[in-house]
Order: C-alpha cells, then structure tokens, then sequence
C-alpha cells in the first residue's frame, strides 16, 4: 500500500514538474498566456479575476493586494503577467514604472466602474439620488470632461467646487488613495476624479463632506456595515460586489490590459544574469547592516566596500567604485526609479524577515511583548498591508507620519530609526516618515505612549538599544542570530527579499544613448531638488543652527575649561600636572567619533540627555585639551626675566601673570587658536554618529531623498567654509584689538603707576 502511494505521489510530481512554464521567454501575445503554467497575476477581488478564469483555464493565478507588488513581480519575472485596468497601467509606467511594458492586445470585455451604496445609510434615497446625480453631468458633459481632463490628458489641478454653507446632511465616502488619476494623494491632501465627483455630488446634495481611506479589501465592508455611505474608488462592479453592497448606475467601462515584462523591444531587453554572475565582483554594504554577511555567505569571492548610504552607494556604482549592491525589494524599487542607470536583478538574493528590536531587558521584554501583540492584531485587520500599501506609493513620498493622538499616560518612549531608507524610514520638511515610523507611532497611540524620535546612522542603533539610551527601534533591520546575541526582536512585522542592484549594462539590458542635460541644467535641477522642493532648505538651516550651537558653546567652555585646567597646573602642582597629563593625552588620543558614541551609549547612556548636550561636553573636553597645550606653549614664550622683574617691582604672582605675561602671551596663541576653531567645526560634521542633526546629517537626510550623490555635499562644504570664514573674520578681529603695535601708549600703560 505504500509503495503504491509514493508511485503515484511520484507520477504527480513528475507531471507537475513536466508542465511547460514560460520561464525567459518573450512575451509578445495574449495566446503565448494560455500556455498551462503560465503565472497570471490579478488584483484581488478586482473584475479581471473572472475573466482570467474564463480566458485562461490552465493557468497559475497569482493574486496581489496592491498594484506596485504586481509590476515588481512581473518585472522580475516572479509573474508573466498582471491583467488590470488599461489606464492605470499605463500611467504607472509613465510616472516611473521600468521594466514593463503593455501588449498592444486587450482582454475580454471592458470593465464596468460604478459607485458602490451603503444599503444600511442614513441618507433617505440614496440610490436614486445618486443615479439622478449621475443622469445629469452625464447630460451637461461634466462626467465626459473629468474623464477626458484626469485620466486621458492627465491634468491633475482640481477644479473649485464651493463647500456646502449650511448643509442639510453628512455624507461620508470610502475611496482608496492609491489609484491615480481617480484617488490619490498629493501632499497630504486627496484629489483625482472620484474625489472631484464626490464632491460635485456633497454640493449637488446640500451636504459636508468626509472621506475614509481603505484598501479594497476593507472598503466593501466598510459599505455593508455602514460606515460609509458611498464607495468612489474607480470601482469595478464584480457578481461578489453586487451581491454584498448596491451598486449606482454606470459611470464609465476600462478596457483590460496586459502588462508583460521587458521593456519596449525598441528600448531595452530583458535582464539576463543571476546573482551567481557577480561573484567575485566588488559589493558595497552600508555599515552596520546585514549587507556584508550576506555578501560574505553568498558571494564569497566578492570584496567589499563599506558605505554610509544607499546614495553614497549608488554614486559608487554610477562611479565605478564597485559593481552591485544590496537592498530590500521595497528600497530598491524606490532606488532604481531615482536613477535611470539601475536595475534588480530578478533572482533575489536572500529571503528576509523585519523585526521590531528591544534591549534585553525587564522593560525591554514588557514591550517586545506589547509589540508582538500589535504586530498579530494589525496584520489580522489588513492595516500593515494598508501601511505598506500607502508608503510604496511614490505620491506619499512627500508625506509625513501622523503624530496626533499620542496621549502618554504611560510614558515617553525614545525610538530610533534610520531616516535614510525610502520608503522604510525617511524624513519629509523636518519630520519623519516612513512604514516603520508609521508603525512605531501607531503602536505607541494603541499603548497609551509618547514618542520622542531619533535619527541614528545604522551602526548606532543596536549599540543605543544596549546601553538604554533608545527604547526600541524599527529600521528595516533584518532579523538574524548575530543580532539576537545583543538585542531582543519582536515577531516579524515585515517578510522582504534582497535584491541585487546593478548598473543595467551589467545585468546584461542595453540602453538606447540618451542625450544628457546640460551643466547649467543639470545644475539648476540639483539646486531645486536639493533647496526649493519640499522647502528641503529649512532642514539646512536647521542643520546649521545646531552646528553653529555645539560650536559655540564647545568654543566658549572649553575655552574656559582649557584656561582653568591651565591655571592649576601652572605653579607646578604635580598631582594637578600628572593628571592633566593623562586626560588630555586620553582625549587627544581618541578618535573623536569614538569619545562621542563613549559618551553617548557608555558615559551619559542611562541618562535621558540629548546628542547636542553630549556633543557639547565631548567638544569641550577636546578643545578644552587644545587651548590648554597652546597656553602652555604660549606662556613658555615668555622670557622668565619678565618674572623676575615683575616680582622687584612688588607685583604678586597673579598681577603679574594677568597683567604682564599672559597679554604678551595671548598674540602667539591666537593664530593657533583660531586653527583650532576651524578644527572644531569642521569636527563637529560627525555627530550625526550620536542622532544629532546637524548640517552633515541634514545633507544626508537631503541626499537620502533626492539620490543627488553630489551636490548636497558641495552645498554642505560651501556653507561650511563660510562659517569657517566668519570664525576667522572674529577672531582676526580680537588678534587685531590686542595687538600692541595697533594700540596707542595710553592704551598699553592702562593702570600701572608710571610716575612711582
């Protein structure tokens, strides 16, 4: 009996494994789909499902939830096709979409868009409202001129349609804000054709107006259950729709379309290498990521380079620095819409799974266990998928995460995040964004928590986490054993691949030449990516208010600091002097990115003070150090007769020093002084390293956003050199007042008796 099961368990899987697949093949008709084992995609529940069934019986149905999922899957040859609205293809494959292209074929018969009803709502005659609504733009031509002006000439400005006064009811719609041209975000604020028709329907009806947002998903439930009165999402009337919610009359019917991989034939071919291909070849990683190990593991003849950013990295490729990179699917495919040069390969490298890390400790584990159980009741109610659905559509790209309603009853908890990874964690006008600070804040609200947030470079995060200094953090980070040794992760809130980017001539796509801007137009591009959109020039001058702060302050006390260390070693007190020894060879000695994250994550670690303060106390040490060795050498200058002649003519050993050796002094140390002026500034462009804000992180945080490799770092360094200017400019000017040949004979004999 056995042997007979695993003979036919055998003869199935032989014949599973003898259908023909499609696998590298072209697509370049709708017949090569019908192929048995072709994988089809389909939006879930959208009206191409039944037509693929009926059009395409032995194929392999692959469903999707959101739509960006379904063109990487086909780009990446993890579908042979996705069938969906025709206009909505094209249009996401105008605004960026690479790798896809639509067969010239339509499938079936066009599709039937209506508004959805709330059978249960409170506004009396609905159905009939609506549909005499419908009737009449439909007559006047209104319904014809919003189809023409959003979706066949793309014009998205938003006509004025004068808010009710004093409405006679409330009328509530679901829409979606992901489908453009019919509803999706620009800003923060919805706009498209279902948006400027509910609308013209509240005005229409005498009635204010207010929309939800839902996936497709949730949207139909929404209706029957009413929460919402009306559905204007470019719905699709489907048999399973109808028999849940009513539906209006007709609107409009989209044809359906095919999107296949590839690019046009005329453009580009298909990416052609594995992985595999690039052993031996030169990986870049970001530091602190899982990047290198996996590079090590699976391309073990490969060298590596170690970056701070994907934008350093892309520069790098773009450079010839290294030949490939990695990134997860969702940062990747934000990577290579930036940049025309880069693709992905198909194949990915490594499965991953996200994870949400606490430190290992009682309170630590108190929250770990809080998130697991957030983590289990939004993946169960569709709002992760709704989280990553919003974020990985590129117009939320300026949108920052909803702070409200954190009320912190139960505390404040500091987290930590990137602020670097688009979609994943970014930061919009000073603010951050992003899925996991998304995620973050929503946990937060559902726990009864505040949320201070920081922006830590990579490495930092986990070495934050361990000394208490964070909470917890979501930054993309990969779940793997190395890790769990330091922290605690919460259950995976996020399943990813890892993807290999490449230039395209190395993933074997050849590119029609391109005719490239000119510098005057490739500057006056950069310039506006980098300052005016966004208002991006607040983050700087942001940036330098926090530089020139930590400068000022550092140059102040440790001025200070360096002069009273100074005055205690000065009679020759020994204990004093082995000391100060000591410490200022400690201080100068240590790699100043080493003394800040020792004071940061070590020193101050439990304490609940800020990166400026600690950035602050670090600098004042260090220049402390410096103007103590410089009033030494300074003051050595000094002949030691003055002393003694100080001392015949009755002055004390402190007049004498403040009146008689120290103004001599001070013209030798200033040049030396101001040096380390500069020093310091040009210093404090690492405490980035510690979640301070600075200029230098700003302009990564701007670099992060734009992918300009350059030209922020150039804005950075121009705006350095003129504070370094202005230093210079004040301390000349202090040099030039204290200058015995520039003041007069009265000014100089101030206070002494001359006529003794």
């Amino acid at each position: 009996m056995k042997k007979r099961c695993f003979s036919v368990l055998l003869i199935l899987l032989i014949g599973l494994l003898s259908l023909p697949a499609l696998g590298d093949e072209e697509i370049q008709s709708i017949e090569q789909l019908r192929s048995p084992g072709a994988r089809i995609g389909v939006s879930q529940g959208s009206a191409a499902e039944m037509t693929i069934i009926s059009e395409f019986p032995d194929a392999q149905i692959v469903y999707f939830n959101d739509n960006n999922t379904a063109y990487l899957a086909v780009s990446q040859g993890k579908a042979d096709a996705f069938i969906y609205d025709l206009n909505q293809m094209r249009i996401a494959i105008e605004d960026g979409v690479s790798e896809v292209h639509l067969l010239e074929e339509t499938l079936g018969e066009p599709v039937r868009i209506a508004v959805g009803l709330s059978s249960v709502s409170a506004i009396p005659e609905l159905e009939q409202k609506i549909n005499q609504f419908i009737a009449e733009i439909k007559a006047d031509g209104t319904l014809d001129d919003m189809f023409r002006r959003w979706v066949i000439k793309k014009d998205e400005n938003m006509p004025e349609i004068p808010a009710v006064q004093d409405p006679a009811v409330h009328l509530t719609v679901g829409t979606t804000g992901i489908v453009r041209p019919y509803s999706f975000y620009v800003g923060t604020e919805l706009t498209g054709y279902d948006i400027e028709l509910a609308r013209r329907f509240a005005a229409w009806l005498g009635a204010d107006l207010t929309f939800k947002v839902y996936d497709y998903g949730s949207v139909i439930a929404a209706a029957a259950t009413g929460d919402i009165d009306l559905i204007m999402a470019n719905l699709n009337i489907t048999k399973e729709r109808a028999e849940a919610i009513p539906f209006s009359d007709i609107l409009y019917e989209e044809k359906l379309g095919v999107m296949v991989r590839g690019e046009q034939a005329d453009t580009a071919t298909a990416v052609t290498k594995t992985p595999a291909d690039f052993n031996g070849l030169r990986g870049g990683a970001i530091t602190g990521s899982l990047h290198d190990t996996v590079i090590s593991e699976e391309l073990p003849k490969s060298s590596i380079s170690q970056y701070a950013s994907y934008t350093d990295m892309i520069a790098g490729l773009i450079g010839d620095k290294i030949d490939f990179f990695l990134a997860s699917t969702e940062v990747a495919t934000h990577l290579i819409e930036s940049e025309s040069e880069l693709t992905t390969l198909r194949e990915p490298v490594r499965q991953l799974e996200i994870g949400a890390m606490f430190a290992k400790s009682k309170h630590g584990n108190a929250l770990k266990a809080q998130m697991d159980e957030f983590i289990t009741w939004i993946r169960a109610d569709g709002t992760l998928e709704e989280i990553y659905r919003f974020w990985s559509d590129p117009a939320n790209d300026s949108t920052a995460v909803d702070m409200s309603g954190l009320t912190g009853e139960n505390g404040t908890l500091h987290f930590a995040t990137s602020g670097t990874k688009v979609p994943s964690s970014f930061v919009v006008d000073g603010k951050i964004a992003g899925t996991d600070p998304d995620i973050a804040v929503r946990f937060c609200r559902e726990y009864g928590y505040k949320i201070k947030v920081s922006i830590v470079d990579t490495a930092g995060i986990i070495p934050g986490l361990v000394s208490g200094m964070f909470d917890f953090s979501l930054s993309d980070m990969v779940i793997t054993a190395e890790r769990k040794e330091s922290v605690s992760f919460s259950i995976p809130y996020h399943e990813s691949e890892l993807l290999m980017v490449t230039r395209k001539e190395d993933a074997g796509i050849e590119e029609e030449e391109k005719t490239s801007p000119g510098f005057m137009e490739q500057l006056a591009t950069s310039f506006n990516k980098t300052f005016i959109r966004e208002d991006r020039w607040i983050l700087f001058a942001q940036g330098i208010g926090v530089t020139l702060l930590i400068t000022v302050l550092s140059l102040l006390l440790g001025t200070a600091f360096g002069f009273l260390i100074f005055m205690l070693c000065r009679n020759g007190n020994a204990v004093a002097n082995r000391f100060t020894q000591f410490f200022t060879g400690l201080v100068q000695g240590m790699p100043v990115v080493v003394l800040l994250m020792v004071l940061y994550y070590i020193v101050f670690g439990r304490m609940s003070m800020s990166g400026v303060v600690v950035s602050v106390i670090g600098f004042t040490l260090i220049f402390g150090s410096s103007v103590f060795g410089l009033l030494k050498i300074g003051v050595g200058m000094i002949e030691p007769g003055q002393y003694e002649a100080a001392y015949a003519l009755g002055h004390t050993s402190r007049h004498t020093f403040f009146r008689i050796i120290l103004p001599q002094a001070i013209p030798h140390i200033l040049p030396a002084y101001r040096g380390e002026i500069v020093g310091l500034i040009k210093a404090t462009s690492i405490v980035g390293y510690i979640t301070v804000q600075d200029l230098t992180k700003m302009g990564d945080i701007v670099r992060s956003r734009t992918y300009e490799a350059f030209f922020p770092l150039i804005a950075v360094t121009v705006i350095y050199f003129v504070l370094e200017a202005l230093f210079n400019v004040l301390v000349r000017g202090i040099q030039v007042r204290i200058d015995p040949k520039r003041r007069s004979r009265e000014s100089i004999l101030k206070g002494l008796k001359i006529h003794d």
